[in-house]
């Protein structure tokens, strides 16, 4: 059961993919390599009997690219599709908090965070037999799993919200559905 949870996650993931594909997002190199970086993540460590490269090291690199997602969309310049479309704080121009492309961009940074943690945790999930876990081991899966699901509700509310176009929102709910599939097994 846990790994079809597991492959079931793979298709909302891949089908946030394709939203970036069609969103303004499209041209933006960080948010392609970010989404394919996690589903090639999660294809190796969920499809492969052995899986390729380490979970721990695409951990580090999905943790990585959300990082630099969130600092580069936050150093960008105003005018060029960034975060900030005037001089942040400036009063007769104030940053609305709902742009598409800073919403998006938090969103992403969060979720190759978490899938991080959670491909990591499935790693060591397949690699333990049941109830080998420590103490501490399974004080950090809850508190992933509750972390986890809470982007899921958030990412849920995200789709909600009609200031978002349509792809964008899309992308929210898929996010939204496949850290929850990755995160479920985790709470069981």
């Amino acid at each position: 059961m846990i790994e079809a949870l597991h492959l079931g996650s793979m298709l909302p993931a891949t089908l946030g993919a394709c939203c970036v594909a069609g969103s303004a997002d499209r041209r933006s190199p960080l948010a392609w390599f970010g989404m394919l970086a996690m589903l090639a993540a999660m294809a190796d460590t969920m499809l492969l009997p052995h899986p390729l490269v380490a979970p721990v090291v695409w951990a580090a690199l999905l943790v990585a690219t959300g990082l630099t997602t969130a600092v580069a969309h936050r150093q960008r310049p105003a005018g060029r599709g960034g975060a900030a479309t005037a001089q942040p704080g400036h009063p007769a121009h104030p940053v609305h908090p709902f742009h598409p492309a800073q919403t998006m961009a938090v969103h992403r940074a969060l979720q190759a965070i978490l899938m991080g943690g959670l491909i990591v945790a499935a790693g060591a999930h397949h690699h333990v037999a049941g109830g080998g876990h420590s103490a501490h081991g399974v004080d950090v899966i809850a508190a992933l799993g509750v972390a986890a699901l809470a982007f899921a509700v958030g990412s849920g509310a995200l789709a909600f919200r009609r200031q978002l176009p349509r792809l964008p929102r899309a992308e929210a709910a898929l996010g939204a559905a496949s850290v929850a599939l990755m995160s479920l097994p985790l709470l069981l």
